[in-house]
């Protein structure tokens, strides 16, 4: 297991008084879409909810659209919540409409995916450069540190996203030159067009060695390629797979080998502490960002690096189902 937190973010050193509010405050947390990755960020907001006596909600857009997160967003300020808590589709897209909430007097944070542009107070999840460069690494040795590469990612706008790719290829220049990154490919954050897209660069590039996404899709590329494999046009191991986030259908491919590694972002401890500061922030505190830190996730530690991060958690009350 190799645990990654980086020094370029400054860990919280504000802390909420515990003591439950007079008027129950209500905070609202904002993905970016309907997706699974965030069901234990929400989860973690819950259970945090529960410990500090607040009221909490999911306002979820349908899909992966700054437009319909703008929506969402202003039907939270015209509800008159008393928090949000943002993962960004978008930074200078959210911008106006992070401005118009906090002159309303509602607290914004971001979490899983910054607004660095925006008003927000804070941004609380992963150092997304530094786990791109440490993903790099760990397909590196993996390659051989020679070969052909493609990347994945979902969405060409997000900011967290483009900073993982940053990284990743930032850091694969320096350590292995000899790998060449043949292209970045949008599959929208949608595991059928994963599938369909992988498909087709599998046609495209008979000489490719591995894919990796910076986003939560591996898996719909695991399924294109397991069809190749079935269908005798690639060997069983020419494509190493890897990608970010703990998603059902990643696990199993990493748990049977067909994909080789998955970066694992701590997204309960996201959802735990958003609530922490959106708290703090309604008593007045400033905020700082907060490294959430992450966990490289193979074979060898499939079954057991869950139980090791919520041990971070364990005196932790559980409010949720």
């Amino acid at each position: 297991m190799v645990m990654l937190t980086s020094c370029t973010q400054k860990a919280a050193t504000t802390t909420p008084d515990t003591t439950t509010p007079a008027k129950q405050l209500t905070f609202v947390m904002v993905p970016k879409g309907v997706h699974p990755y965030y069901i234990p960020c929400y989860q973690g907001f819950v259970d945090a909810g529960a410990k500090y006596g607040i009221k909490v909600e999911e306002a979820v857009p349908q899909k992966f659209e700054v437009p319909l997160q703008v929506q969402v967003i202003e039907d939270l300020i015209a509800q008159k919540v008393d928090g949000i808590a943002i993962s960004a589709n978008d930074d200078a897209g959210l911008v106006p409409v992070i401005a118009e909430a906090t002159k309303a007097g509602i607290k914004v944070i971001t979490f899983d995916a910054p607004a660095p542009s925006s008003a927000a107070l804070c941004y609380i999840g992963t150092d997304n450069k530094s786990a791109g460069s440490a993903a790099a690494k760990q397909m590196a040795e993996l390659m051989g540190n020679k070969g052909n590469l493609i990347i994945l990612q979902g969405g060409l706008a997000a900011s967290n996203l483009n900073l993982r790719t940053q990284g990743f290829k930032e850091t694969m220049a320096q350590v292995a030159p000899d790998i060449k990154i043949l292209d970045v490919v949008d599959e929208q954050g949608d595991l059928s067009v994963t599938q369909n897209k992988t498909e087709a660069i599998i046609q495209a590039y008979p000489k490719l060695n591995a894919i990796f996404a910076v986003s939560a899709e591996i898996a719909g590329a695991n399924n294109a390629v397991k069809d190749a494999v079935a269908k005798g046009s690639l060997k069983q191991g020419q494509i190493i797979l890897g990608g970010f986030d703990d998603v059902k259908d990643t696990l199993a491919g990493v748990t049977d080998g067909s994909i080789a590694f998955c970066l694992v972002q701590k997204t309960y401890k996201m959802g735990w502490l958003s609530v922490e500061n959106l708290l703090a922030a309604t008593q007045g505190k400033t905020l700082q960002n907060i490294d959430t830190g992450m966990v490289i996730v193979t074979k060898a530690n499939v079954t057991t690096y869950m139980d090791d991060m919520k041990k971070e958690f364990a005196g932790a009350t559980t409010g949720g189902n």
